[in-house]
Formats: structure tokens, C-alpha cells, sequence
């Protein structure tokens, strides 16, 4: 899942993740991203810090505190003066990582598929 209320890098990410294969849920705020991971199967959560509604910060640890979301990897986006994005990563011991804007295509898809395992055929 995607969620950032920049209209244009929700679209780009979800671009550059659908063309490397990753199937993409989106959201513009904080609650739609909670609604979607609670009522989806969601292997991996990308959200902007400062979306509206519920921040993503507030947003993290409510999905870390619930039994259903809690393994979900997330990754923060924040702008590189952001103290609040390495706050949390720091606070959470690496269980969620902190991706600095601007960031590209390339390091966006290179970071999801080093969290979202391929699903085993047994």
C-alpha cells in the first residue's frame, strides 16, 4: 500500500511499484491507509509522514498495536529535515524504516522488494 496526499508522488510510486510487479493499494490520507490495511491482505505499507486525517506517525503505531498489522513492514517517507520520521525508526528498533524525500523510482522499488518476500509455492 501507498499512501501520501501528494497527489503526484502517490502516482509515480504506484507507477514505478506496478511496473516492477508489485500489485498497489493507495491512499490519500491517514484513516483511508488504516480502512485499507485492516480490510485487505497488505504486505507492505509506504506512507507519508504528514498525510492528513491521522499522521502517519499516529498511523504507524496504531498498525504496530494491532495483532492483524503489527509484522506489516512499513516505511516512512519524510522530507530529509523531518525529526519525527527518525524518531519513530528509532523508537520502533528498525521494525520500521524511514525513506527521505526526494526519493527515486529505482530506491523506492529497490526497498519494497527488500521487504516483501516472494510468497512460497509449497
Amino acid at each position: 500500500m501507498m499512501a501520501d496526499d501528494d497527489v503526484a508522488v502517490l502516482q509515480t510510486a504506484t507507477d514505478a511499484l506496478t511496473d516492477a510487479g508489485f500489485r498497489v493499494v493507495s491512499a490519500t490520507d491517514g484513516q483511508k491507509a488504516l480502512q485499507e490495511a485492516l480490510s485487505r491482505r497488505v504486505d507492505l505499507i509506504i506512507m507519508d509522514v504528514s498525510i492528513p486525517h491521522v499522521g502517519g506517525i499516529e498511523a504507524c503505531h496504531c498498525l504496530k498495536a494491532m495483532p492483524k498489522t503489527q509484522k506489516i513492514p512499513i516505511v516512512l517517507t519524510a522530507a530529509k529535515k523531518d525529526p519525527a520520521a527518525k524518531a519513530i525508526a528509532d523508537r520502533t528498533h528498525g521494525s520500521v524504516r524511514v525513506l527521505r524525500k526526494p526519493f527515486t523510482s529505482e530506491d523506492l522499488v529497490s526497498l519494497a522488494r527488500q521487504l516483501v518476500r516472494p510468497k512460497s509455492l509449497i
